[in-house]
């Protein structure tokens, strides 16, 4: 071997050494943080790394976990989560058709005007689970079981079992909700089962549910979809009068309060958050009326009214309400799809209507529901603020 060949192999040997140390103490400075796992990061440091993939869109960490373990175990730990929430994208807003056992998902920047380019794909509801009431928690959905609660993760594609909760082999089980306590950033769930036996859960943490002791009382939830706002779950329910009511279970103290309803014709309402807080929202062809929790603790409401000023005869059909951006947008939709599907957003503060037109959902036969046969009101739903999350359970 002549010098000059010497000398390109000492130098390749000397950069393998370079690198060999970077990687060492890098995976040793993050051991403390991430465990003892060990990975070999060949030449890219774990710093750059975990930097790298923070900043890709959330389809391609969920796709790039597949890659290798280091990039899965990367992009599960906690930092890495609460990080990435940090850089995610704006709210969407999720349209979700259903066919039989399946939902048609499709997504949308919330804020984005005139036509819209949406994402769409299949899933199938797990055979445990049903759909009775639906709402965007932090990222995660609920359904319901005959005896459990199952948490899907859009983001991720994936579906989560909750254990079985206490006494429901020979009791009722009556109805579940899913909430976020926003101070420590933990998911927690809530079941009642026969009235009087209320559990709670806290994802991730827990591996069986508690019995609530603290001023529990006797109701029934209605079917109707709760809310979770500020830490706070919001359900409409019947007490032992039976009288129709509202309860707040708080998530952080766990406790219980009764809220009775401000006005006598309350199935008109929709339940709502609003401006951050709690609000019961009605509207007519011409009309908006908002009643909405000022003070929680001593059950004070606020009634304000609402010309809706739509132009003549052009969202006559799109006047179903459902539900409220963050921004405080009334969001309408049809009750059936003709060549282009819509999405209203009225500001009743402003008195300003804009349009979103979604391309993609009307296109195909298949994600037409007048040709599918089954009811667009009873099988449709809107999930306004639909944030990205990555958290796995």
């Amino acid at each position: 071997m002549d010098e000059q060949e010497e000398k390109k192999q000492r130098t390749r040997q000397s950069s393998s050494t370079l690198t060999t140390r970077q990687s060492s103490s890098t995976l040793t400075g993050r051991q403390s943080s991430h465990g003892n796992h060990k990975f070999q990061s060949n030449s890219i440091p774990l710093d750059i790394t975990f930097e790298i993939l923070s900043r890709l869109p959330a389809k391609s960490i969920v796709r790039y976990r597949s890659v290798s373990k280091l990039w899965s175990f990367i992009t599960t730990t906690p930092e890495f989560i609460k990080t990435r929430s940090k850089k995610t994208s704006p709210p969407c807003v999720l349209l979700i058709f259903r066919k039989h056992d399946k939902l048609i998902v499709f997504s949308s920047p919330q804020h984005k005007n005139t036509y819209s380019y949406v994402e769409d794909y299949h899933i199938e509801i797990p055979k445990n689970g049903f759909i009775r009431r639906l709402d965007s928690v932090h990222g995660l959905i609920c359904f319901e079981g005959s005896k459990q609660l199952v948490i899907w993760n859009p983001t991720m594609k994936r579906f989560f079992t909750l254990p079985e909760p206490q006494g429901t082999g020979d009791e009722y089980y009556v109805g579940g909700f899913l909430g976020y306590e926003p101070v420590e950033g933990k998911y927690k769930a809530l079941c009642i089962v026969r009235g009087w036996n209320t559990q709670v859960l806290t994802l991730g943490v827990q591996e069986s549910w508690r019995v609530v002791t603290k001023g529990g009382f006797v109701h029934w939830p209605t079917k109707d979809t709760g809310r979770c706002i500020n830490g706070v779950i919001y359900y409409k329910a019947f007490d032992m009068a039976p009288r129709h009511v509202i309860i707040g279970f708080d998530l952080r103290y766990e406790e219980f309060k009764l809220i009775e309803f401000p006005m006598r014709d309350y199935d008109c309402f929709l339940m709502v958050s609003y401006e951050g807080r709690l609000a019961l929202i009605s509207s007519t062809s011409s009309v908006v009326e908002i009643w909405s929790l000022e003070d929680a603790g001593n059950r004070k409401w606020s009634y304000g009214q609402f010309h809706l000023s739509l132009p003549p005869n052009k969202y006559l059909k799109w006047l179903d309400l459902k539900g409220v951006t963050d921004g405080g947008e009334l969001i309408y939709t049809g009750m059936s799809l003709n060549e282009s599907f819509c999405v209203v957003y009225f500001d009743p503060k402003k008195n300003s209507i804009r349009e979103t037109k979604f391309r993609g959902i009307t296109g195909n036969e298949i994600w037409q529901p007048d040709r599918l046969g089954f009811d667009l009101v009873n099988d449709f739903y809107v999930l306004p603020n639909h944030i990205e999350s990555f958290i796995s359970f």
